[in-house]
């Protein structure tokens, strides 16, 4: 008997164990085994923190054929579902049936790549920036101008503020200063222009800097008050220079120069800048250039490294790399010149940008006399001197097909001069006044050379020199026959035709006698077009 109550206990037990199995084959076909849990059920809303939720919400079988269909609309009707969704749970999940956090097959919206704009630089040279609070525009300072070579100084401030408003409105990829920022290097000069020079670089324009000879250790720095000239403070040494200009290219440059202020910064991948210190101060400023030993050394390991990123490299300096004036033969050009021409020429660069002359001019390297015209050589481009007028830039733009095209341009001094509500004519009137007021000044210096002539007869002389000046400053083109057959040269020839202006007249022509204010590059260009397009203005 009790043999037969076991039996049916342990029958009992047996049946009671079947259950359960079948039970857990029953959840383990359901998609509850070990291992699929996670596939198989849906993240509640208290799981939009990321962690596991206490409550799980099991799937059924129904709910994944619900799941196919609509995923299966979505694919026809172009609409997704948002993640989450569920309709009436506020459930967050990738959909029923669907890992947390997996993605749908759901069209996704890629951002069109913002189309490549080559660089475009404005360029500058010799603003000889006089801060107002280096004089009062009294005696003393009207003396220093008119003397000077057709600097219009006393409204140095409103020049320099109309290139640094049209850098902001045009918006090229870099503004880049060769030198001679300042009259005389004088320090508080030096501190006002960068703050103006702030101001572009606030509007996302980078500014590049480079002193010229009249920048560092200069001991001509002065300030102007009635009828006094007293000595100014100046920067002694490149070290002042750079705690003044760190911000200005040095401090974003991509390297720079152990030995000078020199130093190579990138526009973009394939567009690199070469800013050469070219000057010579550390016993006094000098007048002459000359690149270092040590610096040579530099550029040629970074135009090593141009050449193997492919980079197009554009160097850019102070002092002159070739003889570009009969008037100035020896002042304005490097003194080892040679040795950097050849340094440059092995990398063929197609341009190098220099300032100094106070003359636009545009010239290309031949090796010798006789070599045709389109022989490689490199392309100087001397800026003309922004302080006089016309007061022009220059304009350098990349074509796609990597073709270069350079221009000059006029700052719009009266378009700042009317925003900002002066009243002043000349300002509202500059580019008309600007130009006779810089030859006047011209014509009274050379008048003081010319001796026993009426006034009329004067005038006319000295008249034609300073628009023979004026034309050789803004690189404009001048013929010879033209200069010949007026009637001032036909006075200076009868009455002082040994007086250097003569000679310093005919030199200046036989150096303009072709406009010097456009250059265009095609040696990058596979089929360079026949007409290269016209030059953006970036407003």
């Amino acid at each position: 008997m009790r043999f037969k109550k076991s039996l049916i206990v342990l029958l009992y037990i047996g049946m009671l164990l079947g259950c359960m199995g079948i039970v857990w084959l029953v959840g383990y076909l359901a998609g509850e085994g070990p291992g699929r849990e996670h596939s198989t059920k849906e993240w509640t809303q208290e799981s939009e923190s990321g962690t596991p939720p206490e409550t799980w919400v099991p799937a059924t079988p129904s709910d994944w054929e619900e799941s196919r269909e609509t995923e299966g609309n979505d694919a026809e009707s172009g609409d997704s579902q948002k993640t989450g969704e569920t309709e009436g749970s506020g459930d967050r999940t990738g959909g029923l049936g669907q890992r947390p956090g997996q993605a749908q097959n759901k069209p996704q919206e890629v951002p069109e790549p913002e189309p490549y704009i080559p660089p475009a630089l404005m360029l500058a040279s010799d603003l000889h920036y006089m801060s107002r609070a280096t004089h009062d525009g009294g005696k003393e300072f009207w003396q220093m101008m008119t003397r000077d070579d057709g600097k219009v100084s006393i409204y140095s401030e409103e020049i320099v503020d109309a290139l640094v408003e049209e850098a902001v409105r045009t918006r090229p990829s870099a503004l880049v200063l060769t030198g001679d920022i300042t009259l005389n290097g004088e320090r508080i000069s030096h501190q006002a222009l960068a703050g103006k020079l702030q101001k572009v670089q606030d509007a996302g324009i980078p500014v590049l800097v480079i002193p010229g000879n009249h920048d560092i250790n200069n001991h001509h720095a002065a300030t102007y008050f009635g009828e006094t000239r007293q000595g100014a403070e100046y920067l002694p040494d490149g070290e002042a220079f750079l705690e003044i200009y760190h911000s200005f290219g040095y401090d974003q440059a991509a390297s720079r120069d152990p030995a000078s202020l020199s130093y190579v910064y990138h526009l973009d991948d394939t567009h690199w800048m070469m800013m050469l210190d070219s000057c010579q101060y550390e016993e006094v400023s000098q007048v002459n250039g000359r690149i270092r030993t040590e610096t040579l050394e530099w550029m040629e390991d970074q135009l090593e490294l141009a050449r193997e990123q492919q980079a197009v490299v554009v160097p850019v300096a102070h002092h002159n790399l070739l003889s570009e004036s009969r008037m100035y033969k020896t002042e304005c050009t490097m003194e080892n010149h040679q040795q950097v021409i050849r340094l440059l020429e092995r990398y063929e660069l197609p341009l190098y940008v220099s300032g100094h002359l106070h003359a636009q001019r545009i010239k290309k390297h031949k090796e010798a006399p006789g070599v045709e015209e389109a022989a490689y050589g490199i392309t100087e481009i001397v800026l003309s001197p922004y302080a006089i007028p016309p007061c022009q830039y220059g304009y350098l733009a990349w074509q796609e097909d990597g073709t270069m095209a350079f221009e000059t341009r006029q700052a719009d001094v009266a378009r700042l001069a009317a925003e900002r509500g002066m009243e002043d004519p000349f300002l509202l009137n500059f580019q008309q006044e600007a130009p006779e007021f810089m030859k006047g000044m011209i014509q009274d210096q050379v008048k003081k050379t010319v001796h026993g002539v009426p006034d009329d007869l004067k005038e006319r002389m000295t008249r034609l020199y300073a628009e023979v000046y004026y034309d050789y400053c803004a690189g404009n083109g001048v013929e010879w026959g033209d200069v010949k057959n007026t009637s001032g040269y036909t006075l200076w020839q009868r009455v002082a035709p040994d007086n250097k202006y003569v000679g310093e007249m005919g030199e200046m022509v036989a150096d303009v006698e072709k406009e010097q204010k456009r250059w265009e590059w095609e040696g990058a260009a596979e089929n360079p077009p026949e007409n290269p397009p016209e030059m953006p203005v970036r407003e």
